[in-house]
């Protein structure tokens, strides 16, 4: 039976129609904490378009065909960029170490609480099985950018929340090196550091560069195997630590105590226009607070009030770091047993440091643009702005308020996570 005409038309033109709804949203009556110039907007409008900001005010017009979500009452605000969101890859999954117990004259043989921390590079992006791990922390927290990590030697990649799993955004992320007590972790960032020459003379030779090496624990010949180390796409580590040198990229360095830090100052004396990214404690950030650059240095935390060294007073670390101008952001992940404890009211722990003296606009920014501007993607999120992708979280509260909950998620204009 042949289709009139007329008919296939009005098919077409309500399947258009209905196209259109879909990829055109209009979120009206929320307060929109828009972390930009426009700051907040109370009873807004946040008009998604393709999944990207299409308009953000007060009086935005809505046009007909976009499907209406009435949202009076709640905050919207950017979706939380994490800097540093660990995840165990197949080299760090193990623990290496074992203790020997007595107990009533057994000896039992434990397991080491840790796995060793790995001196060689590797790219996380080719060790990682994104369905294996469980992103719904993340999700349930107001995450929609992570900054995926590992412990030890390696290469980063930027993921984004979605439905059910994470989804890479770019495989190619940031350098990371986790320096703790032990010589050999600290090695690695002062030889990659160092410019490294050839027999000739010559600075430069990936051959024999020590930048990807442990030289304190492996043979010589293991290590010049690392050191030639190239990723699937091509860059080697030689090349990135090359690129932090000359002041292009930065590296992450994770620090286990305020020991640490000093050494990695030291060791950075050898790269001037290097910029470092530390991620620490509260509590060992507060005992290097004088040795800090804001030029040169950012930190990542917890969003925690600590206590002083050897006190029972209390310091809100992030506070002082805005006094002093030194950048920072936040990672609710870093510490695990507070992040999955808080998942109903993720963002009480900043609301405390902001009623107890940090600014409300850097306290929202720590979450959003500021993480984004780490990872080199303000561009594409940390803001509520047109043409930027239409990443956000529906709160049902002021985001600082200690029973504010995560009512909805959205990534790329998506849902992908109602409470």
């Amino acid at each position: 039976m042949k289709i009139p005409a007329a008919i296939l038309m009005a098919l077409a033109v309500l399947c258009a129609n209905q196209c259109a709804a879909e990829g055109l949203i209009a979120l009206r009556g929320a307060r929109l904490e828009t972390v930009a110039k426009a700051g907040a907007i109370d009873d807004g409008i946040l008009l998604i378009r393709d999944g990207k900001i299409d308009a953000v005010g007060k009086d935005v017009k809505i046009p007909v065909s976009a499907r209406i979500i009435d949202v009076q009452g709640a905050t919207i605000m950017p979706g939380l960029v994490d800097p540093y969101f660990v995840v165990p890859i197949g080299r760090n999954v193990q623990a290496s170490e074992t203790r020997t117990v007595v107990f009533q004259g057994r000896v039992f043989v434990i397991g080491g609480g840790s796995p060793a921390i790995a001196t060689t590079f590797a790219k996380i992006s080719d060790g990682i099985n994104l369905s294996d791990v469980d992103w719904n922390p993340a999700r349930r927290s107001g995450i929609t950018t992570l900054h995926v990590v590992t412990g030890g030697y390696a290469q980063s990649l930027v993921a984004a929340s979605a439905s059910e799993t994470a989804q890479i955004k770019n495989p190619d992320g940031q350098l990371l090196v986790t320096v703790t007590n032990e010589s050999q972790s600290l090695d690695v960032l002062r030889n990659g550091l160092k410019e490294q020459r050839s027999s000739s003379g010559r600075p430069g030779s990936s051959s024999s560069s020590a930048a990807t090496s442990a030289a304190a624990t492996t043979t010589s010949t293991n290590t010049a195997a690392s050191t030639s180390t190239t990723t699937s796409t091509g860059s080697s580590a030689t090349e990135l630590w090359k690129s932090v040198r000359e002041g292009k990229s930065q590296v992450f360095v994770n620090v286990n105590n305020a020991a640490a830090i000093l050494h990695c100052l030291a060791a950075f004396k050898e790269a001037p226009k290097a910029t470092v990214v530390f991620v620490a404690s509260g509590e060992d950030i507060y005992r290097t607070l004088d040795e800090l650059d804001a030029k040169t240095q950012t930190i990542v935390m917890s969003p925690t009030i600590d206590t002083l060294p050897n006190s029972r007073l209390r310091v809100n670390v992030p506070a002082l770091l805005a006094k002093k101008k030194v950048p920072f952001a936040f990672s609710l992940s870093l510490s695990q047993s507070d992040f999955r404890s808080q998942q109903q009211t993720p963002l009480f722990a900043v609301g405390m440091l902001v009623r107890s003296g940090l600014d409300r606009k850097l306290a929202l920014e720590a979450l959003t643009i500021a993480p984004a501007r780490l990872l080199g993607i303000e561009q594409q999120v940390g803001t509520l702005e047109i043409g930027k992708s239409a990443d956000f979280i529906v709160l049902d509260g002021d985001p600082f308020a200690a029973t504010t909950s995560v009512q909805r998620i959205f990534t790329a204009g998506k849902p992908i996570y109602e409470n």
